[in-house]
C-alpha cells in the first residue's frame, strides 16, 4: 500500500510543477511587453531649492497659458444651457418667460424638441451650495455626480419634474423606470418642503 501512496504523491508533485510552469509561460505570453521602471532621481537639498524655484516659475507661466485653453473648451459645452437657464435659477417666477423666447428664437427641429423635454438645468448650484441628492432613496454618490454633471443640484429641481422630464433623465441615466419605482419626485418634494 505504501508504494502506491508514494507514487501518487510523486505524480501529484510532478503535475503541480508542470501546471506551475505552464501557467507561468501562459501568463507571460498573454501579458505582453512589460514597461521598464526608471529609478528615482537622487535629490539633494541644493537640487530641491533649484527645482522648487523652477516649479514656481512654471506655475506662474502655466496659468497664463492654460486659462485661455480652459475657457475655450468649457464655453462650447455649456454656452447654450446657461444663457437660457440662469434667469430661471435666480427668479423662479420668470421661468416660463425665460423659456419662451429661447424656443421662439431657435428654429423647430428634432434637436429643439429634445431640448424641450429637458428639466430645468443649472450651470452651477444656486448660491454655490448644492443639496445632498443622496438623501433621496436610490441616489448614490455616482448617480448624484451624474445628475450634477447634467445640471441638477437641488431638491426643488427634482420635485418640479413632469413626465417628460422624468423620461429625459431616465434616458440620460439609462435606468429605465428607476425614478418612478423609487419615487424620486415624491421624495424630493418632501425634502424641498423640509428644507424651507
Amino acid at each position: 500500500m505504501t508504494p502506491h501512496l508514494i507514487e501518487i504523491i510523486l505524480l501529484m508533485m510532478a503535475f503541480f510543477l508542470l501546471g506551475c510552469l505552464i501557467g507561468y509561460y501562459v501568463r507571460r505570453w498573454t501579458a505582453g511587453p512589460e514597461k521598464a521602471v526608471e529609478p528615482a532621481p537622487n535629490v539633494t537639498p541644493s537640487s530641491r531649492a533649484s527645482a522648487s524655484s523652477a516649479e514656481t516659475e512654471e506655475k506662474a507661466a502655466a496659468p497664463k497659458q492654460a486659462a485661455p485653453a480652459e475657457t475655450v473648451s468649457e464655453k462650447p459645452k455649456e454656452a447654450p444651457k446657461p444663457a437660457a437657464k440662469k434667469p430661471a435659477a435666480k427668479a423662479p417666477a420668470k421661468k416660463t418667460a425665460a423659456r419662451k423666447p429661447a424656443t421662439k428664437a431657435a428654429p423647430k427641429s428634432a434637436a429643439t424638441s429634445k431640448a424641450d423635454d429637458k428639466p430645468e438645468l443649472l450651470s452651477a448650484p444656486r448660491d454655490g451650495k448644492k443639496d445632498d441628492l443622496k438623501n433621496i432613496k436610490g441616489i448614490g454618490p455616482k448617480i448624484e455626480g451624474i445628475l450634477n454633471e447634467k445640471g441638477i443640484y437641488h431638491f426643488d429641481q427634482v420635485a418640479a419634474w413632469k413626465r417628460k422630464d422624468v423620461n429625459w433623465v431616465d434616458n440620460e441615466l439609462s435606468f429605465k423606470g428607476r425614478i418612478d419605482r423609487e419615487e424620486w419626485v415624491k421624495q424630493a418634494k418632501a425634502l424641498a418642503k423640509a428644507k424651507k
